[in-house]
C-alpha cells in the first residue's frame, strides 16, 4: 500500500525534499485573508522511484468549477508510486476564496485566469496569483488546466490547445475529448502564462459547474493517464482518441440580441447547421418574440441553460471544423 505522510503547511515548495516514491499531501501558504490567517493552497505530490518529468494539474482556478477535484482523487487512487517516473503535483482547489465562496472570482471579484502571472504588490487576486504561479506552477514541466464551464451555462468535454505548438498540439491529441479547439494563448490565462515560460500547457474543460459528473471525469481521467504514457512517467501503449473527436480551428459564442425567457434548442455536440434556429426568446406571456439563426454551420461545445435572458447575453458556444487534413 502506498504511503501516506501527514499533511504539512508550508511556505514553498521544494520538490527534491520530498522523499521519493510517496504521496504527499501539503498546504503551501500563498497569501493572506482579511483577517491576517494564510490562504493556503492544497497539493497532492506523488514522487515516483525513476527520474522523469513533473506534471502539473490544478483545477478550480474558477472556484465553482469542480469536476476537476473528482479527477485529481480518483488520478491520485490508480497511481502506483512504484512504477512512476516522475513527479505529478496535483492542485485540486487553486482559488480558494472562491472555492470557499462557491464563486467563480477571487475575493475581490476578479477572474484570477485573467490576470495570470498577478503582481507582487497589487489587488489581492494579483498577488495571489503573482505566488501560486512563483511558488507552485513554475516547478511544472508540463501542465494540465482543468475547468468547466460557468454559472448558468453547461459544455461539453473539450479542449483548447494551441494545435500549432507541437507540444501542447501532442498534449491535447492525448486527451479523449469530445471537442478539440485550436485556441491561441490569451493574455492573463494561467495556460497563456505557463506557455510563455516554456511549460506546455492546454485547458481541459469538463462539463459543468459545481457538480461532479463522473463520466466526464472518467473520460478526462482516460486522457490524463494517456498523457502520463506519452510523457514516458507510465508504461503502456498510448491510445489514439482522435477518432472520436471533432477538431475545430474556430469558435465563438453566439449572443442574443434581445431579452426575454429563452430556450436554446441544439444538445451539446449537435452538428448545425447555418440558418438553423438556434433559440427562441418568448416574453413573459409566452409570446414568441425572437429567434436566434446560425449563420455558420458548426458544432455546439456550449450553452446557455438560464430561461432568464437579457440582450447580449452568450447563448451558444460554436465550433467551426477543420479540414481533415489540417492537423
Amino acid at each position: 500500500m502506498t504511503k501516506i505522510l501527514q499533511i504539512k503547511s508550508r511556505e514553498d515548495l521544494k520538490i527534491s525534499s520530498l522523499k521519493k516514491g510517496e504521496i504527499h499531501k501539503l498546504y503551501i501558504h500563498i497569501s493572506n485573508n482579511p483577517m491576517g490567517v494564510p490562504y493556503k493552497v492544497p497539493l497532492i505530490i506523488a514522487r515516483g522511484e525513476k527520474p522523469g518529468p513533473t506534471l502539473g494539474i490544478t483545477a478550480a482556478i474558477h472556484g465553482n468549477e469542480l469536476n476537476g477535484l473528482s479527477t485529481i482523487f480518483k488520478l491520485f487512487d490508480k497511481i502506483d508510486v512504484k512504477k512512476l517516473a516522475g513527479t505529478i503535483v496535483a492542485v485540486p482547489v487553486s482559488n480558494v476564496p472562491g472555492y470557499l465562496n462557491k464563486q467563480r472570482y477571487f475575493s475581490d471579484g476578479v477572474d484570477i485566469n485573467r490576470v495570470m502571472p498577478g503582481k507582487p504588490k497589487g489587488k489581492p487576486s494579483e498577488i495571489y496569483s503573482y505566488f501560486f504561479t512563483k511558488k507552485i506552477v513554475s516547478q511544472f514541466d508540463y501542465h494540465l488546466d482543468l475547468h468547466t464551464a460557468s454559472f448558468g451555462k453547461v459544455n461539453s468535454l473539450y479542449i483548447r490547445a494551441d494545435l500549432d505548438n507541437q507540444e501542447t498540439r501532442k498534449m491535447a491529441f492525448c486527451q479523449n475529448p469530445h471537442i478539440i479547439v485550436q485556441k491561441y494563448d490569451e493574455s492573463g490565462t494561467l495556460r497563456g502564462w505557463a506557455n510563455s515560460k516554456g511549460i506546455p500547457s492546454i485547458t481541459i474543460e469538463i462539463g459543468n459547474p459545481n457538480t461532479f459528473q463522473h463520466n466526464l471525469i472518467d473520460e478526462t481521467l482516460d486522457g490524463i493517464v494517456n498523457t502520463m504514457k506519452a510523457l514516458k512517467m507510465i508504461p503502456g501503449k498510448v491510445k489514439n482518441y482522435l477518432e472520436n473527436s471533432v477538431i475545430c480551428d474556430h469558435s465563438f459564442w453566439l449572443y442574443s440580441t434581445t431579452g426575454g425567457i429563452i430556450d436554446v434548442v441544439p444538445m451539446l455536440t449537435d452538428k448545425i447547421h447555418k440558418g438553423q434556429v438556434i433559440a427562441n426568446i418568448y416574453n413573459v406571456f409566452g409570446e414568441l418574440k425572437d429567434q436566434i439563426i446560425s449563420d455558420h454551420d458548426g458544432v455546439v461545445i456550449g450553452k446557455n441553460v438560464s430561461p432568464c435572458c437579457e440582450a447580449g447575453d452568450r447563448i451558444l458556444h460554436l465550433g467551426l471544423e477543420a479540414e481533415a487534413s489540417k492537423y
